[in-house]
């Protein structure tokens, strides 16, 4: 009768590889050399620590958009991952060396080589890094790990020797092993972390290809070329809009009603328009979308595509590209800059610019004056790029106007800038310190429930909206008919209507603009933390 062969014990090969509990050791050995196997770890270990620390601190050390290309939180992620996977090999490799001095030399003699071998780690790990230097950290750790790598074969090949064992019985043991070390302890591990720095790689090179504005460089492209005006006051339109379905929408929308109000024959005025796209957001937008860009281009000659990137958290990069593009024409006496969701009432516009006496420094819009950066919607990446507890004074993005001297201001310095994710609150950093105050215009509104007969302009949900606005101007009809107004405009009178903004704990004077209410007994500035 056969007899069965007795099974090892559960996790048997994770005990051998990780433990040295199945040896007979004597306790107060066996604590000293499990303190000297995890003094082992101690390189993994910080530079697990300092790889998660700068990976936490890269928006801080890019604040205000980056100035130069250095390592991302994705490389910093990666190099965590390899830390822990040379920490994994660092251990199995002093506990199967351990194993195999305390089989043959006495524990003190074992305990040395353990000690020289962690030294000699330790070495390794610091020269490894002091050559690399600390913006190359997957480079870094990749190298310690082959080392390791090459040291674990290197044991793998002496262990499995015949030669090199004392009894014959021993002879086998090591086989029983080799191939589920190779595999659970080398090849899976080294799989796993080898993909992820691909697939890494690869959405790093997406990424810089396609969204870094610091590799972003040559001239503006497409329609760049503008007649020269002719007329006594000359406008160039900046209207901001992507490479998305949805713009393309807005722009054939826009060309069909609002922009058909720049046509005014009675008015000693020239304008010209483009919109503003940067390159193209991904492989996909540029294999699928080009080919419809490239047609729309043709027909209507009234795009431009600048050397930035074009995702929204980059729009004041490319509106920034956009003045510098206008600042080398330099042929106009007034920049206006709005998106391709504005309903703009340009004949109003037209009118009102026509009849200005060439003020100096003119700049116009939905004003906002001493707003706490705490209180807005995007007030962490703010805090972050810009730093101060209060904006200066600004205009909304949607909509604002300014004249060539302050475009020569905003453009002229040749420095790095800071670049937030809002344009119009970038562009009152730009002017800060010299000391400009923007003209406050109530008619320019954003929110969705609000709508007024003066009102220049407003923020379109669909471009059914803009075409039912448009409808009803051309039909003599007011502009807001048909359109929802349970709520009062910012700065407007809030009689007969269900929601007011002074609720929302604001002030709005006709000439400074919107700022916040000071309450009654708190005498710091309004909306400052009192802490």
């Amino acid at each position: 009768m056969k007899t069965k062969k007795a099974k090892p014990p559960r996790f048997y090969f994770w005990r051998k590889t990780l433990s040295l509990s199945d040896l007979n050791i004597p306790r107060r050995s066996k604590r000293a050399i499990d303190a000297l196997r995890t003094l082992s770890l101690i390189p993994s270990f910080l530079g697990f620590l300092y790889n998660n620390r700068q990976a936490l601190y890269v928006p801080v050390r890019d604040a205000g958009g980056a100035i130069i290309i250095q390592s991302s939180q994705v490389d910093y992620i990666v190099a965590s991952f390899w830390c822990a996977l040379a920490g994994y090999w660092n251990w199995i490799l002093t506990t199967s060396m351990m194993r195999r001095w305390i089989f043959h030399y006495e524990i003190s003699n074992a305990i040395v080589r353990l000690i020289t071998f962690i030294i000699i780690t330790w070495c390794i790990s610091a020269y490894v890094s002091s050559k690399n230097g600390p913006d190359q950290p997957i480079r870094t750790w990749m190298i310690n790990c082959s080392m390791l790598l090459v040291t674990a074969i290197i044991r793998l090949t002496i262990v499995s020797d015949p030669k090199y064992h004392r009894k014959p019985v021993i002879v086998t043991e090591p086989n029983l092993f080799l191939k589920l070390t190779i595999k659970k302890v080398l090849i899976y591990p080294m799989s796993v972390a080898t993909c992820l720095s691909v697939f890494a790689v690869l959405f790093q090179i997406d990424r810089l290809q396609y969204t870094a504005s610091q590799l972003m460089v040559g001239p503006v492209s497409l329609n760049a070329i503008l007649p020269t005006p002719t007329a006594g006051t000359s406008i160039l339109i900046l209207i901001l809009s992507s490479w998305s379905h949805n713009s393309f929408e807005r722009r054939d929308m826009m060309r069909k009603t609002g922009l058909k109000l720049l046509h005014d024959d009675n008015l000693n005025i020239s304008v010209d328009y483009r919109f503003v796209i940067g390159n193209p957001p991904s492989a996909q937008a540029q294999l699928f979308t080009k080919p419809t860009l490239i047609r729309e281009v043709a027909q209507y000659q009234d795009i431009i595509m600048v050397q930035s990137s074009d995702l929204e958290k980059d729009k004041s990069r490319k509106v920034y590209e956009a003045l510098k593009w206008a600042r080398s024409i330099d042929q106009h006496d007034y920049i206006v800059k709005t998106d391709d969701d504005i309903f703009v009432r340009w004949d109003v516009i037209l009118k009102e610019t026509s009849q200005l006496d060439s003020p100096s420094y003119y700049w116009k819009g939905l004003t906002y004056r001493n707003i706490p950066v705490h209180i807005l919607s995007n007030a962490k990446s703010i805090n972050i790029d810009y730093g101060l507890p209060v904006l200066p004074a600004y205009t909304h993005g949607m909509l604002y106007l300014f004249s060539r001297d302050i475009l020569h201001l905003i453009v002229a310095p040749n420095s790095p800038r800071r670049f937030i994710t809002s344009d119009g609150e970038n562009v009152a950093i730009w002017l800060f310190g010299f000391n400009i105050h923007p003209i406050h215009d109530k008619r320019i509104q954003d929110a969705d429930d609000v709508c007024e007969n003066d009102m220049i302009g407003k923020r379109m949900k669909t471009t059914m909206d803009m075409s039912r606005i448009y409808l009803n101007l051309v039909s003599g009809r007011p502009q807001c008919n048909g359109f929802k107004s349970t709520a009062c405009a910012m700065c407007y009178s809030c009689s007969g209507k269900k929601f007011g903004w002074r609720s929302l704990n604001l002030a709005c004077d006709e000439k400074k603009g919107v700022t916040l209410s000071e309450m009654a007994g708190f005498p710091q500035i309004a909306g400052i933390r009192p802490w």
